[in-house]
């Protein structure tokens, strides 16, 4: 592929991504996405066969994405609990779009898991690797328990999101990331 010919792919990744993230990923068409890219869709087609092939293209920017991120709090964080406290942060930091439009992994998972079961599974390649991180992450805190915990923090987590999207509430978000950061801190 030519270096125009992967912009054009990348830029098509992303604006994919974000419709699929603001729309949902069966009410984001061929024809949305030309448009926001600008281009035909039969360019779009010369790129990507079919909505499931932009869907993989999608998770896996996503997942090289969650890997440089997690690479860099394991490597500018030395401590387990700051590297925590750093993944709730990233709800903070996300703020209006998670109240907006809910967790980007989590809206994904629960929208393909009722007619889309082959897509979901690779979709859910991104909890797993925050699944496997944060499992080493506690396990270095020396607690037996870590599996149990690791999958606890990220459900309380998707839990947050979850209801301050549904009351559309920053304030719910903020008091439960508060509880989260004080379960943290007593690990």
């Amino acid at each position: 592929m030519t270096r125009k010919g992967q912009i054009s792919r990348e830029r098509i990744i992303e604006a994919a991504n974000r419709l699929i993230y603001t729309k949902g990923f069966n009410q984001t068409s061929f024809a949305d996405v030309a448009n926001e890219v600008g281009i035909t869709k039969g360019n779009l087609h010369y790129h990507f066969k079919s909505k499931d092939e932009v869907l993989d293209a999608i998770v896996e920017q996503r997942l090289q994405g969650i890997r440089l991120l997690l690479s860099g709090w394991d490597s500018e964080f030395p401590e387990a609990k700051e590297r925590l406290h750093r993944f709730v942060q990233m709800l903070i930091n996300e703020e209006q779009d998670l109240i907006r439009f809910g967790c980007p992994m989590g809206t994904l998972n629960v929208e393909l898991g009722k007619t889309q079961l082959t897509q979901r599974d690779r979709s859910r390649e991104m909890f797993d690797m925050f699944t496997s991180w944060l499992d080493a992450t506690v396990k270095q805190l020396g607690h037996k328990d870590h599996c149990k915990l690791s999958q606890h923090l990220l459900a309380m987590a998707q839990g947050a999101v979850l209801m301050s999207y549904v009351y559309t509430d920053a304030a719910l978000l903020k008091n439960e990331i508060q509880l989260i950061q004080h379960w943290i801190d007593d690990l």
